[in-house]
């Protein structure tokens, strides 16, 4: 006899998905006797994980921090047209917004930069080979060490304001950790 165990009761609970053969003259009594580590391990309140972060405030702190997102209009490295008309626009960081026949140039494959004006000034250029467009520099654009610098900054503050949440979750983890290590069942069924 085989019976299949599926569990996931709730919040900390362990989830299984296993096969237990079970001798044909076997008396079972109860499932988690058989097989105890299929029945769901539940954490003790204590261990709640840190509450989510509200995204919101979260913005909002990098925004006071003076930590942009890669497309803000601060960071705009060129633009390329087409007939007069915007079909992309990309920004110091390498990050592009294509529009009509612009779309789906860009894959991020194959590409020869990790990131920056350099990646920028490739997609801009390869954008408007294809579409036989014209690419307009904008007064933002950064040259590849700029970038760098600017970029090394915001990525400490942004570093910064996690701080505190990856502590959190990272005494969380410890927790749950020592909870298996105590525990020599518990232990097992990571190993």
């Amino acid at each position: 006899m085989i019976i299949n165990a599926l569990s996931s009761r709730g919040l900390g609970a362990l989830q299984t998905k296993t096969a237990y053969v079970i001798p044909g003259d076997a008396v079972v009594r109860s499932f988690e006797a058989t097989a105890p580590l299929a029945a769901p391990l539940k954490l003790p309140p204590t261990f709640a994980p840190p509450e989510p972060l509200d995204p919101a405030v979260m913005m909002a702190a990098m925004s006071q921090a003076g930590v942009t997102s890669d497309n803000d209009p601060s960071k705009l490295f060129a633009e390329v047209y087409k007939n007069g008309q915007v079909v992309a626009r990309i920004y110091n960081g390498g990050t592009s917004a294509t529009y009509g026949s612009a779309n789906g140039i860009i894959d991020g494959v194959n590409e020869p930069f990790d990131g920056g004006p350099e990646l920028a000034q490739w997609r801009a250029a390869k954008i408007a080979r294809e579409l036989g467009g014209t690419v307009k520099m904008a007064a933002t654009a950064q040259t590849q060490s700029q970038w760098q610098i600017t970029n090394a900054t915001e990525n400490a503050r942004r570093d910064q304001l996690m701080a505190p949440q990856r502590a959190a979750m990272d005494a969380f983890h410890a927790a749950i950790n020592r909870m298996f290590d105590a525990d020599p069942v518990l232990a097992s069924v990571i190993a």
